[in-house]
């Protein structure tokens, strides 16, 4: 109004647009785009757009001013940047720049919404500190402290695109420079050293990665005080890298120290003491420590549950090792109970396509199958396949896990077909995604041959253990392993029905010789093999031997198993006929009441054939005995 009263028409028009256009970038400003140009009909953009045009705009100008040219190749084989000799480059350029390289990295991992906008802007971080880098240098030269960050952070942002020998490069310069300082930057060495110890256990280093971690762990106690949280962080990374390598005893170690520090610091309540009890359990758990894998988990329970709430993803992961552990112990029902508090939590909250949801259903499916609940378990497995087929893909290890475990519960309804036909998809996923000689290629090998056994395919079934006896022997570097003696103990088996007894012979003692050094000789595995070893003996009308055979099976399955066991019965079976081809009539009768019992007892009823069988051997024997008597 004053302009119009001092008749400033012009003015006011003017004053008018300016007012408009303020009103309209504050419109498009809460609205998260931004008017390039003022007018309104001008190019709308994005504020990450206008950031990186901004910056580009920026580093011409740097360039145009500090202009730069490349050299020859150097000694080192790398193409070397060098700034145009003439004015002095301040340092500030540097430091400019590498802010802009993590404001473009921060724009990668938060600004971006498309893998395209994510990919560029991680490229501009890149090219940007790598100017910086190049600047800092020539102002500052090659051992400067600001140049150890910039390589640190180049390392960050190698690590982040999955370049990890140009991320170790970039990080052991940093460690290096940080190194030579007058005042070392001890927190910043520290997390390069961790950083480096991280990829290297990352990319199946783990000796490397020890290393790495150990002496920033030395660094820390010194500098910083053996209670300091950083150090009951590296000691955690530790223990889950000396749990990678199997050395159970250094993981727990480690993790018992990092949870001292940290129940010490934070309280026994806190979330990160949860997650150093949860990375104890899984140790433990492989160790086949169960009971104290069983406690490690239910603590992280316990807190997690206080924290997060009873139906949150990292409650049902927790409950599913607790599943794993307690099937192990030999308690499926309370596994079930996990297993299915578990899928419901995950399927609420991931969705009923997860990928985690497969994995619970695999395992839920073991637990079935181990109750003998061979329907139900192939259900969870059916469904895990499927889904585990359409999120991951049909040649991925997960889902070759799940159909060699369907094999599994068709060999246990003796539908062989279908166990074959799920075990040789497995094999061949497993061939292709971890080799020809891997164990688990071996694994399902071995399983392979117990159905072609069931089969009567005598040839095929020898076929198949022998390349899983040739697997297990090369990769486990030793014939003194379970696994293998399993396999010698089925190929005895093979050989003994092929009548090559000298051979199958040789293949339990080295069976038993192995099962007796590592599970004990009094372990029901034991039993097995010298139980077989007598028929062997048997069919060689080598009776007294196979009688002591016998005696020795027996024992063993007597104390694993108790009285009323179907081995129990088959041993107490096969001395009866040793016995009767022996004419001890007395004592084969003994032998076959005894298994006629504990057929009776495991529920067998008078018709079954096993029941049948015996009773008419019992007749036989007493006719036998009366005849003998006569004489």
């Amino acid at each position: 109004a004053r302009l119009v009263s001092l008749q400033a028409f012009e003015a006011a028009d003017r004053h008018k647009c300016n007012l408009d256009e303020m009103k309209l970038r504050s419109r498009l400003a809460s609205e998260g785009e931004l008017d390039v140009g003022g007018d309104g009909d001008a190019l709308i953009m994005e504020s990450r757009d206008i950031f990186m045009a901004s910056v580009n705009v920026f580093l011409k100008c740097i360039q145009e001013h500090y202009p730069m040219q490349s050299d020859e190749n150097n000694e080192n084989g790398e193409l070397e940047k060098k700034i145009v000799q003439g004015e002095s480059v301040p340092g500030e350029v540097g430091r400019a720049l590498h802010l802009i390289g993590g404001f473009l990295t921060e724009t990668t991992t938060l600004g971006a919404n498309t893998n395209k906008g994510q990919s560029e802007s991680s490229l501009a971080a890149m090219e940007t500190y790598k100017l910086a880098l190049a600047y800092k240098i020539v102002a500052l030269g090659k051992d400067h402290s600001s140049v150890a960050r910039t390589h640190r952070h180049m390392g960050h942002e190698y690590m982040n695109r999955f370049e990890y020998e140009e991320a170790i490069n970039a990080y052991s310069e940093s460690v290096r420079i940080n190194r030579v300082q007058d005042d070392v930057d001890y927190k910043h060495l520290v997390l390069a050293l961790n950083s480096i110890g991280m990829i290297y256990g990352m990319t199946g280093q783990p000796k490397l990665s020890v290393d790495s971690y150990c002496e920033s762990l030395a660094i820390q106690k010194t500098r910083f005080g053996e209670m300091d949280l950083q150090v009951a962080e590296t000691l955690n990374s530790i223990g889950i890298v000396y749990g990678m390598m199997g050395h159970y005893d250094h993981a727990v170690q480690s993790y018992a120290e990092s949870l001292f520090i940290k129940t010490q610091k934070l309280g026994k309540d806190h979330e990160d003491v949860a997650d150093i009890h949860f990375n104890r359990g899984l140790v433990y758990n492989k160790d086949g420590d169960y009971e104290s894998a069983f406690h490690d988990f239910q603590q992280a329970l316990r807190i997690r549950k206080k924290w997060l709430g009873d139906e949150h993803e990292e409650v049902a992961r927790v409950l599913h090792h607790i599943g794993v552990v307690l099937g192990e112990m030999g308690e499926p029902v309370d596994a079930q109970r996990c297993y299915e508090e578990c899928l419901r939590i995950r399927r609420m909250i991931l969705g009923d396509e997860h990928e985690d949801v497969a994995r619970t259903l695999h395992n839920l499916g073991l637990v079935y199958f181990d109750a003998a609940n061979y329907e139900k378990a192939l259900d969870c497995l059916e469904d895990a396949k499927e889904l585990g087929r359409k999120k991951i893909g049909r040649k991925s290890e997960k889902v070759a896990d799940t159909l060699h475990t369907m094999g599994l519960v068709y060999q246990k309804l003796a539908n062989f077909k279908e166990s074959i036909n799920n075990y040789e998809e497995a094999v061949k996923i497993r061939r292709m995604r971890l080799g020809n000689d891997h164990l688990e290629v071996a694994s399902t090998l071995h399983n392979m041959g117990d159905v072609y056994y069931m089969m009567g395919d005598l040839d095929l079934a020898m076929s198949t253990y022998n390349e899983a006896y040739q697997i297990r022997r090369t990769k486990l570097g030793t014939e003194e392993h379970v696994d293998i003696a399993s396999t010698r103990n089925n190929m005895g088996v093979v050989f003994m029905k092929q009548g090559q007894h000298k051979e199958a012979m040789e293949c339990f003692c080295a069976a038993l010789s192995i099962r007796q050094n590592q599970l004990g000789p009094d372990h029901e595995k034991c039993s097995d093999t010298l139980h077989n070893m007598g028929l062997v003996h048997k069919n060689l009308s080598e009776y007294e031997k196979a009688i002591e055979r016998y005696e020795q099976a027996l024992r063993v399955r007597r104390i694993q198993l108790g009285e009323n066991d179907m081995k129990v019965a088959d041993t107490l079976y096969n001395m009866a006929i040793v016995y009767a081809n022996t004419a001890q009539y007395a004592k084969a009768i003994e032998r076959y009441k005894e298994a006629l019992r504990t057929y009776r007892e495991t529920g067998m009823t008078d018709d079954h054939p096993s029941v049948v069988n015996t009773l008419q051997w019992i007749r036989w024997g007493q006719k036998k005995l009366a005849k003998a008597n006569r004489r």
